[in-house]
């Protein structure tokens, strides 16, 4: 009787393993792919007149364009500053910082002036192909 339950493990248990591991890995890695961007995101000091306006937020999704197999990663990062547009953009895009594969492309979404400034979301992002994450397709 033992032989057979050992031999019902390995028939049955070890595949669905296997398969839950072969789904899952991609998930895990495009997880910390994640995680190491939004940690370079955040070791960026503040510019001049500036401070955070809240947590930032950590977003990985199917490409929002639609086209192809890309994985979308993206780190919204809430600021209140005294700065003008072209002054933070232009500091945030000489940060260069690294994506997940290249250099991330850095975008401002303007919210409304405040008593501390000006509400503003500093939107880093990168694409990468999906390479068999099954949220990405």
């Amino acid at each position: 009787m033992r032989i057979l339950w050992g031999c019902l493990a390995v028939v049955v248990i070890a595949p669905l393993v296997g398969l839950f591991l072969l789904i899952m890995m991609p998930v895990w890695r495009d997880d910390a792919r994640l995680d190491d961007f939004h940690e370079r995101v955040l070791a960026i000091p503040l510019p001049p007149e500036t401070r955070s306006n809240g947590d930032s937020e950590a977003e990985f999704d199917k490409n929002p364009g639609g086209s192809g197999d890309y994985c979308h990663y993206e780190i919204r990062l809430p600021l209140s500053t005294g700065l003008s547009a072209g002054e933070i953009g232009a500091y945030y895009r000489k940060t260069a910082v690294t994506g997940v594969d290249d250099e991330a492309h850095v975008g401002l979404d303007w919210g409304e002036d405040t008593e501390d400034g000006r509400a503003v979301v500093v939107v880093f992002s990168d694409l990468s192909s999906s390479d068999w994450d099954f949220r990405c397709t």
